[in-house]
């Protein structure tokens, strides 16, 4: 036996209800089953009971053996003072409240069917459950718990921006670069792209104004690519001579460019090129966080400001400092467009819309994933002849569904896993 599939009998009823008594032979009567908590305390809250002729209402608690009531340190816990009922599969020992005052047990042992327990095992022991039984759940079933999933994901994204926030005193404009730039360095140099943006300060960007070239020399010089770099070339010339005065102003300290990696990327994705997208993506939009969070766009207009294009100068015709190349226009690719729609925008919104307690944002982070086409990966494509995916929003309830509860084996937690249990 375990303790979720007990919270699951309770949750759902069952188990034989039939000439209930406690353990000391007093009837009960289940008035309210309480509703499920999955944050600390009691696992189930706003219960009532009747015991014999007296009418108790507060939490319940469920364990395997009533002895767990002990082993969790329960009766030193004020916050267990609540409990009337405790609900176990086994009692072997009488449990009190901080207090000393005994509370009420109920032993499930001889009132569930255990065969359920067995086709509860045997489901959870497939690698994903659900997978070959999917399309017999009801599409409304379905479709509940992906929004759930999608929402948790994306609560979850907002959890990691919202301890950056902590850490800058509320710069939401700093902490926004910070995961535009981590985007942008996707898998490889994603790490470095975080680092450098944490020693950027965005303030300089406003000072900077339209000049292209001190936003390139500014990102290139702390990114350590400007250091002991001889130049035969006027761009570099000046864009070097640029940093040095900033560097002597603001006593800036460069990164240390060993960090950057370029093995083994194509040249499109080599962190020089992507640092010159990102001073034009800067430069563009000017305030971004601004520009892509606080103004309403559309997923098209989201598009084409992020869609940043090098159509001239020295990076036209280079991938790197050194070596030049064949002159190509250079634009961020869509995948990557999609990409920071759906791990940076998407997150910011809800995060935001959450903090500013306005709906608005939360919708149109939804909104903005659900225009975004399905991401194409080894979890998705898990599901493929069982579900259709056909956008951001539903791949990424997937994804948060596979890894966090089908490999968890949470399927209690899913309606889906339990849709599929209680038939």
């Amino acid at each position: 036996m375990t303790e979720d599939y007990l919270h699951y009998i309770w949750k759902y009823k069952l188990f034989s209800q039939q000439n209930l008594v406690t353990t000391e032979g007093e009837p009960l009567e289940i008035l309210s089953f309480g509703f499920h908590n999955h944050d600390s305390g009691p696992d189930f809250s706003q219960g009532k009971i009747k015991i014999r002729e007296t009418l108790w209402a507060g939490n319940i608690e469920i364990h395997i053996r009533a002895s767990h009531w002990n082993q969790h340190n329960h009766q030193f816990d004020t916050a267990y003072d609540s409990v009337v009922l405790h609900v176990v599969w086994e009692c072997d020992t009488e449990i009190t409240t901080t207090k000393g005052g005994k509370i009420p047990t109920l032993e499930l042992k001889n009132r569930i069917d255990l065969s359920q327990f067995e086709d509860y095992q045997r489901f959870i022991f497939s690698s994903i459950p659900c997978i070959n039984s999917l399309q017999s759940v009801p599409n409304i079933i379905v479709a509940s718990a992906m929004d759930q999933m999608l929402s948790e994901r994306l609560l979850e994204k907002s959890e990691v921006i919202k301890q950056e926030l902590e850490n800058s005193q509320s710069n939401w404009e700093q902490v926004f670069f910070q995961f535009v730039a981590k985007a942008m360095g996707m898998k490889v140099n994603s790490l470095a792209m975080e680092q450098l943006a944490k020693q950027i300060d965005v303030k300089f960007f406003s000072k900077f104004g339209d000049n292209l070239k001190a936003t390139e020399s500014y990102l290139f010089g702390q990114a350590g690519f400007l250091e002991d770099l001889p130049f035969d070339h006027e761009y570099g010339n000046q864009i070097k001579k640029e940093y040095s005065f900033l560097k002597a102003k603001y006593e800036l300290i460069p990164m240390n460019k060993v960090m950057w990696k370029f093995s083994k990327l194509r040249p499109s994705n080599f962190p020089t090129l992507r640092l010159a997208q990102l001073a034009r993506l800067v430069n563009e939009n000017k305030n971004l966080f601004h520009s892509l969070i606080l103004e309403k766009n559309t997923i098209q207009e989201m598009r084409k400001k992020l869609t940043v294009s090098i159509q001239s100068g020295f990076w036209l015709t280079h991938y790197t400092f050194e070596k030049e190349s064949k002159s190509k226009s250079k634009s961020i690719g869509e995948s990557l467009i999609d990409s920071i729609v759906i791990n940076t925008i998407a997150p910011f919104l809800y995060c935001y819309g959450t903090y500013k307690d306005e709906q608005e944002y939360k919708e149109r982070a939804i909104e903005l994933m659900e225009g975004v086409a399905a991401e194409n990966n080894k979890i998705t494509r898990l599901f493929e002849g069982e579900l259709t995916i056909k956008s951001a929003a539903e791949s990424q309830a997937l994804i948060q569904c596979h890894n966090n509860y089908c490999v968890n084996k949470k399927c209690l937690d899913c309606s889906v896993g339990v849709y599929l249990l209680k038939k």
